[in-house]
Parts: C-alpha cells; structure tokens; sequence
C-alpha cells in the first residue's frame, strides 16, 4: 500500500503488552522517523504511562490506519448512531493490523478509540465497553481493553475525567499483560428454575442472610409489572426468578404468592443486609405494588459508588468495570426492554448478572470509602433510602380545581405572548424550532450567529437559550423577540411540566421517585415515577407549590435554614463583614445589596420593579441575593451575566464591587479550598464527606489551560458549603426524624426542598404536642456546625400553613420562636385561627 504519509507502528516487538490508536496526526506524519504517538495526544498518553508506571520503552505502539493522505472518515465511517462503513482501503488496513499483531508475541492490546474498537472486535461503543476485557475478532486469543483515546482530555475535546479512566484502563491492561489467556471467576446463575428450586433458594438466602452475609435483589420491570426477580447471595452464585415467558405465566398464581412471601421475608427482616444497585427504585417498587416494607440495612451500589468517585459515572455499568472482571453486558437487557432482541435466557441472565455484582462490589466499595474515611458519610447516604420510600409513596395533596383553573388562565396568557410575538414579527414563528429561529434571527435581521460548542470539540451556530439571552442583553431589533420568545419557552414549560394534570395520581396526590444520591453534594433528588405520574419536587416555582395542601385534619410545617451556605462560607472563611452581619441579625442580602446599589442599608427595597439592574422586573435585594452567590462561587461575569440577563458591563461592576466589599471571599475562603486541592486533591466539608476532585488542578501548557483548572476550583468552592448543607439536612432534619419515632411517631415527613424540611402533624394532637415536637426538631436542626473549634450558628426559621407555598405560610424566625413550649403552642394556635379566618373553612 503506497502512502505518502503511511507512518509505521513502532515500539518493543517482544512486548506483551501493546496500544492502539485510530490515524497518525501531523506531528506523527512529520516526525523524523514517523512513528505513533509523538503529537499532543502522544503526550497526554505518556502521561498516563508515568502515572501508571508502565515504560513507554516496553510496549509496542501502532494505529489501525497508517496514514494521513486522506481523513479517517475516508477509511472507516462512523456515525453518531452507532453505524459504521468501513472502504476497501480501510479493509485493507484492517487486514495489515491484523497480520501485524499476529507477528508479535502479545498478550493484550488496548484499543484507543471506537474505531481501534471496531477493527480489533467489531463492535463499537467506547463509553460502554470501556475497561472491558475481550476476545479480539481480528486476532484470535488476544486479549482488547478499550480505553478512551488520549486525545480526548486534551485540546479541543478537553474531557479531562476521561484521563483517570484511561489510567485505570492502562493499569487493568498492565496487570492482563502478565498472562495469554482471559481470567474470569466462575460465575453460576440459575436461569430456569423449578419451583422447588426457587423456595429453597429463598430458604438459603435466608438463612445466609441471618448469618451475615449480604444478600442482593434486582427487579426487572415490564409494563408496570415485575418481569423477573434476580437474588444473589455471593460473589458466584445468583439467581433469575422468572413470572413470565413465551408460554405466559412461569410459576402458577400460588406459586408466586409463596415465592413473593419468601421474598418479603428477606427484605422485611431487620437483621439481613440487603443490596442492590440503585436500590430505592427495586424497593419502592415492591413497597408499592406488593405492600413489602424493607428493613435492616440497605446498601447501594449507586450511592456508594457516587460518594467515593463523585465526578464518574456510577451505573452498575461502571461499578461493573471497576470492581469485577464481567464484561460490559447491559446492552443484552436493553436490547431485549427497547427491541425485543434476543432469547428469553439472555434476558434472565441479564438480571442474574444485575444481581450477582453487588455481592462483590459493594464490600469493594466500602473499603474504598473507609481509605477516604467516608464510611460515616455513606452511612447517612444510604439511611435515607427509607424516610424517601416514604416521601415518595405517600404523595403531596393536590388542589386540581385550582391547577386546572389557573392552567387555563395560563393558556391564555401564552396564547396572548403569541400574538405579540406574530405582530412583532409579522408571521407565525415557532420559538421552539431553532431552523425557524437561526433563519429569523441570523438571515433576516442580520445578528451575529453564537457559537456553540459541541462534545468533539467543533463549534457550530445555536440558537439555545443561552443564544436568546445574549440577543437580549445586547439590545437592538433583536431584543423584544428574542425576550418574548423567552417568555413564551418559559411559559410553556410551566404549563407543561408543572401544570400538567396528568402528572397527579388518580388519588389527587403528587408522588415522586427519590434519588438519595441525586448530586455530586449528597442533595438528594426527585423526578417521575415509574408509573409515569409526578416529577421533580426540588424545582417547583415557589408561586406553584400553593397547590400542595396539607392533609384536611392535619397543619403543616416547614424549617429552612437561614442563609446557610452564606454562614459557612463566611466563617469558613474568615469574611469579617458577613460574619458581623450575622452576629447583629442583619440581612445578609440586604446588605449586598446596599454595597451593590450604594444605598443605606434601611433603603434597599424587597419591591419587585425597584431594581435598575437587568430588565427592571426584580427587587434590590434580588440582586444582592443574586450577587452573594455569584461571588461565593466565583462566577465569572460573563456567566452571571448570561444567567442573570443583564450586560456583561453590569454583571462585571456588580461582582467586583460584592468583592470590594468582602475581600475575604477570595482572600480566605477560595484560597483555603485551592489549598485542599493541592495538597491531596480532596476537600473535606464540615461532616466530614471527602469528594476527590479529577478535573485539573495545575496549568500545564499547551494540554491544561488555567481556566479548566480554575472551573474544578470553581466546582470545589460550590463543594465545599453546598455539601455541608445537604449533610446537615439529611442526618439533623430528615434522618432525625424519621428514625426516632419515640418523639416523632405522628409526624408526616412530605418534601425536602433546597435547605427546608416539610411535614404535617395531624391537628388531633393538642397544641403542646406540635410544639413540643417542633422545638425538637428545631434543636437538631439548629446544631451548630464546628469549624477550628469556633461554632457555627445555623438558625432555622419556622413557617405553618395549610399549603406549601412560603408566601401563603406564616413564617416565624428562629429568633422570634419561643423557646417555651407553652408559649409557642398558644403562638401555633394563634397562627391556626388566623390562617383558617385568611383562608375560609373549605382548606382546613
């Protein structure tokens, strides 16, 4: 094959161990002599070669095309669906590779990319198979581990946690090198079995489980409906319960009730640890549609995984590939859940495997959380998974009249905004097709496209909402459309997602599905169910959520922590004006906002419509609200600009004064949390949850600029408060609660929303009880965080009503709570007459 830049492999021909990329690069094509590896991407991977210690001396490198006279599409096409077309001269170039590794005396090959993917074991999917160890097809006997391509952590692409991935991968390759042959532990899963089979599985399940050992459970849903039950009770052994094949039901109907009390009996036993991998969903599952509470110890490969590598994925997928030696396999589950592809036996063993990998995953991962002396935080972690099991299956009352009502309202202002937006344009446009939108406002008014970029590095014209907000802020004709258009998206996101009837159960209640680990910050989560109903309580427009009512015959109650991640960063810190500010009960964003608006501190008005900043729809202290977390967490003044949608010329003024005002924000704060990272990469939060942080830390010329490492700083600031917040509220507030049951048995935990517990208490109980309760609830909420041995007052204010919206509540502040309970029972009574007098009979 006559190349004109054909660049030859290069390396140990007696290495056991070799890499293999896709084309050469410039730098390899003009190297003297032209061998792989030497450009930028040949840098990034000696990186990974000296961290994993593996001399680049001692293996062998080369590319599955060797030339660059023509680009890599040219030889082998690939899609973004996963399609591939691969030319004659690719063939060819396969052939070669193949005839060139047949040569050599390896053991194992790692494959760079998707295309060394594919012509090493014709398959691709990098992201999936990734840390795998496979059979090539080209190759018979040798060993593939795929890896993400070194040039993906460096310029343009700059997905740098992909870095680690490839060290871990190179390591994994390092230690196969060793040997010819593919090791695996023999794994033993029952697939068919008899009835007779089943029982005295769950027997021994049952009896392993009373003895210690974990026992593990994985559910398989179709249709609303359990398909199959996976139990596994060792590193080698599982099993797949099957309710349904080809013939119709499995086991007969009795059968299944004996085989679902055997089942109940493993999962409601207090003294047998059970796992899963995100667990919450198998149990809230079973909790729903069989009434089956589970008890004991609950652990979670999900929630484990996410604590101990927060920046990495943490589906079993991943679990898989880090702590055992089974291949990628989820793509036989999902082909047969989406396409109906495959046997009926591919599909249980799919569940076996989903079943057998915690028994050894999750005593990996706890031992990983021990070294990082995280074991306390993940023991918080997963104790949420009960009290969210009940959250999320008792539901929020909803008012449907009043939603309907107000929805149709909504319509009818979004159809109002239509019309606006037709007259300003002068014909119908859809604000939500960006061809529609790119043509209006690049072509036909003449506005500069904004550039977007994409995962692979290639900037493109977008018209997002990002896009929209920039047309905003710079004014001109594009600017009430683009505004309008804005509107319009928001609206009609309003009406769908939270106005959406559909989304309430037939009981008139709102459910949501929890996720314990639904943040990198160990805030917790919510989205729709599996029944398709309910959504994400966390993000509820604050005017909506008048539609959540409390039970008829019950009050409800919400603590919020006050300014919380502002206290911890000022005394964190050491920001003196913050701190004084909360020493004398001032407001903080009140305060802010006096230096914002250089106006006295008693002149800063709340009033929406009093602000001169942005479009003039919000209050002073919006802004100073606004400021103080853009400034805690070094937001640039572009961003805040872009999010706010104001100009680039205010947001920068805005944040420099905020800094003038708190030099020790950057001084103190920020420098304290750089100098955890780069001492050990890790910074710890008051509860003592460490996060390892992946991204880059140091600039290094020309593959790590200093703004990639200043947005990891970025992320750690962010860490570091938002962290101790959700660690607060879930082991003080929801924790607290529904673990003692001595104090708190006739309290109704319903939401956890930003830094705010909520729950009812039935008005049955005297006055005292509730306030009784309430005070103790308020002292756990209000320990105070340690820092260097100065503590942390964390107040928590107290607002009752009969709906969830704050602003229909009475808020009581945590100064203004007596600390009698007598008094603070005649208060609650008080509130209770006034708010039945404000609201009418009918809502109590």
């Amino acid at each position: 094959m006559s190349k004109h830049t054909y660049v030859p492999p290069s390396g140990d021909l007696n290495a056991k161990l070799a890499c293999c990329g896709e084309q050469p690069g410039y730098h390899e094509v003009r190297a003297r002599p032209p061998r792989p590896f030497v450009g930028p991407a040949g840098q990034g991977l000696d990186e990974c070669l000296t961290m994993v210690k593996i001399p680049r001396r001692e293996i062998y490198l080369t590319n599955v095309i060797k030339d660059l006279d023509a680009p890599l599409a040219h030889y082998i096409n690939l899609d973004t669906r996963g399609k591939w077309t691969v030319s004659a001269e690719g063939l060819e170039y396969i052939s070669e590779l193949g005839k060139e590794l047949r040569s050599l005396n390896l053991n194992v090959i790692v494959a760079f990319g998707n295309i060394s993917l594919l012509a090493l074991c014709n398959r691709v999917g990098i992201t999936k198979w990734r840390g795998s160890v496979l059979e090539s097809t080209l190759v018979s006997g040798l060993k593939v581990v795929p890896a993400f391509h070194p040039a993906t952590f460096i310029p343009p692409k700059y997905n740098y946690l992909n870095k680690p991935l490839i060290c871990e991968d190179l390591l994994k390759a390092k230690y196969e090198a060793e040997f010819k042959e593919i090791r695996r532990i023999p794994r033993e899963i029952l697939i068919k079995p008899a009835y007779r089979d089943v029982i005295e599985t769950l027997r021994n399940c049952y009896r392993l489980g009373k003895l210690g050992q974990i026992i593990t459970i994985d559910i398989e849903v179709i249709n609303g409906e359990v398909d199959c039950i996976g139990l596994g009770w060792s590193p080698t052994e599982a099993i797949c319960i099957p309710f349904r094949f080809s013939g119709g039901d499995y086991f007969t109907v009795e059968e299944e009730l004996q085989i679902m009390r055997g089942i109940a009996y493993i999962l409601q036993d207090e003294d047998i640890q059970k796992a899963g991998a995100n667990f919450i969903f198998d149990t809230q599952f079973l909790f729903h549609k069989y009434g089956i509470v589970p008890r004991g110890t609950l652990h979670c490969t999900q929630i484990a995984q996410k604590i101990a590598y927060p920046d990495l994925p943490a589906g079993l997928d991943a679990v898989t590939t880090m702590h055992t030696d089974i291949p990628y396999y989820k793509a036989d589950g999902k082909q047969w859940m989406k396409m109906g592809y495959g046997s009926w036996e591919q599909w249980w063993n799919y569940n076996g495997m989903d079943a057998i990998i915690p028994t050894e995953a999750v005593p990996k991962q706890i031992e990983v959380l021990r070294k990082q002396h995280n074991e306390r935080t993940y023991e918080r972690q997963r104790k949420l998974i009960k009290p969210l099991l009940y959250m999320g299956e008792r539901g929020i009352r909803i008012d449907v009249s009043g939603m309907m009502k107000y929805e149709t309202e909504q319509r009818k202002r979004l159809d109002e905004l239509t019309l606006q937006l037709k007259d300003i344009v002068g014909r119908d446009i859809n604000p939500n097709s960006p061809k529609q939108l790119m043509e209006y406002f690049y072509k036909e008014l003449g506005n500069k496209p904004y550039k977007k970029k994409s995962t692979t590095g290639v900037y493109s014209d977008s018209i997002d909402v990002d896009a929209l907000k920039r047309l905003v802020r710079q004014g001109g004709n594009a600017s009430e459309p683009a505004r309008l258009m804005l509107d319009i998206r928001s609206l009609s996101k309003r009406i769908s997602t939270y106005l959406n009837i559909g989304k309430v159960d037939k009981d008139g209640r709102y459910r949501s599905s929890y996720k314990p680990v639904g943040a990198e910050t160990g805030r917790i989560s919510s989205g729709e169910t599996i029944f398709g109903t309910g959504g994400n309580q966390q993000n509820w427009p604050h005017d909506l959520l008048r539609f959540f009512l409390f039970d008829e015959g019950y009050i409800g109650y919400s603590f919020d922590l006050s300014q919380i991640e502002n206290r911890i960063v000022a005394y964190t810190g050491g920001v003196l004006a913050q701190i004084e500010a909360f020493e004398q009960g001032i407001d903080l964003h009140t305060l802010t906002a006096s230096i914002i608006f250089h106006k006295p501190y008693d002149q800063i008005s709340k009033v929406d419509g009093s602000s001169s900043l942005g479009d003039g729809r919000q209050s002073e202290r919006y802004w100073g609200k606004k400021g103080n977390h853009g400034i805690n967490y070094d937001e640039s003044y572009k961003k805040f600009a872009l999010v706010n949608e104001i100009t680039e010329a205010e947001a920068k003024q805005t944040l420099e004064e905020i800094h003038q005002g708190y030099p020790q924000i950057r001084d103190g704060y920020h420098a304290m949390i750089q100098d955890m990272l780069k001492s050990s990469r890790t910074v710890t939060n008051l509860f003592g949850r460490t996060r390892l942080f992946l991204g880059p830390i140091f600039p290094s010329y020309p593959n790590v600029p200093q703004h990639a490492c200043t947005e990891t700083y970025r992320q750690a600031y962010a860490h570091f408060a938002q962290s101790t917040c959700a660690d607060k509220v879930n082991e003080q507030g929801i924790e607290h609660i529904y673990y003692d049951q001595t104090h708190y048995a006739i309290v109704e935990l319903l939401a956890q929303i930003h830094d705010s517990i909520v729950f009812q208490i039935p008005l049955s109980a005297p006055w005292i009880e509730h306030a009784e309760i309430l005070l103790r609830i308020k002292k756990s909420f209000e320990t105070p965080l340690v820092w260097h041995e100065r503590e942390i007052k964390t107040p928590a204010d107290l607002a009752v009503g009969f709906n969830m919206c704050k602003e229909e509540m009475k808020e009581i502040k945590s100064k203004d709570i007596p600390g009698d309970a007598e008094k603070l029972a005649d208060k609650l009574k008080e509130i209770y007459d006034e708010l039945r007098t404000k609201n009418g009979k009918g809502i109590s």
